[in-house]
């Protein structure tokens, strides 16, 4: 049985990835030993949901000459990965898969497909998929009766609108996204005005490198933030679940029902 396993792997291509949120994608979908390389960014906890998985591997910082050393058989980067690295390995002969970002778990699912049929896993991408399908009937079993109004408030004062992936993770769990009903689009940032006024009930912070002093986390602090948050209902969701479209995202959804329940 060994001897067949290493056949398999064998016969499977090597895969390397220069780009965040494929990183992470690779990890879910790829065997362990396809994998030659991911990017160093995918080894940082605030940036990556699978860090420590990552950080077996070698990794690059997404130049063509670092992969040259790996020689794989196919390469996945982000649609908006450097141009330049994408085009140059292209020329070299190497298959590039690019992935569009992901702002709906249909397209969560259709990058998981395309990934699994590149490294040889479309087996396995099909059951990933069927698994995120039965994750979602059990997510909406516990969707609470009554919408609560919910707003994502991130380092900087950004939050998330309507037509991207937190928004649609929000639905999911049965909250309203104040911010996407005042019409904010994709991701931009409230005032605290606004803010104020939309009267959400549940406040989700993300944080981000809260150790290191920056303007951007100072706004967290301001006494109006403060004081809603003592009001109202607060949850704290790591970010990396919305950043990169992931079946993994889909955990954001019961962090957010546990925290309505509360």
């Amino acid at each position: 049985m060994p001897g067949l396993l290493l056949l398999i792997a064998a016969s499977l291509p090597s895969v390397a990835s220069i780009n965040l949120c494929a990183d992470q994608l690779v990890l879910t979908v790829a065997a362990p030993e396809q994998i030659a390389t991911v990017s160093w960014l995918s080894a940082d906890p605030e940036e990556s949901l699978l860090a420590a998985e990552a950080a077996r591997y070698p990794l690059n910082y997404g130049s063509a000459e670092e992969l040259l050393r790996f020689r794989p058989d196919v390469v996945i980067a982000g649609a908006y990965t450097n141009a330049f690295t994408r085009t140059l390995l292209a020329r070299l002969g190497y298959r590039v898969v690019d992935l569009e970002p992901e702002s709906s778990v249909a397209e969560i699912e259709a990058n998981v497909r395309r990934v699994a049929d590149a490294v040889g896993r479309a087996e396995h991408g099909e059951s990933i998929v069927a698994d995120m399908h039965a994750r979602l009937l059990e997510l909406a079993a516990h969707r609470p009766a009554r919408a609560l109004p919910a707003v994502v408030i991130e380092p900087g004062s950004f939050t998330v609108g309507e037509h991207w992936l937190a928004n649609e993770l929000m639905t999911l769990a049965g909250l309203r996204n104040v911010a996407a009903e005042q019409g904010l689009d994709r991701w931009g940032s409230l005032s605290m005005e606004t803010l104020l006024t939309s009267a959400p009930e549940l406040v989700v912070l993300t944080g981000y490198r809260s150790t290191q002093p920056s303007l951007a986390n100072a706004v967290l602090a301001h006494p109006a933030l403060a004081q809603l948050r003592a009001r109202q209902r607060t949850a704290f969701v790591s970010g990396t679940y919305w950043a990169c479209g992931l079946p993994q995202s889909l955990d954001a959804v019961a962090l957010l029902q546990a925290a309505a329940r509360q």
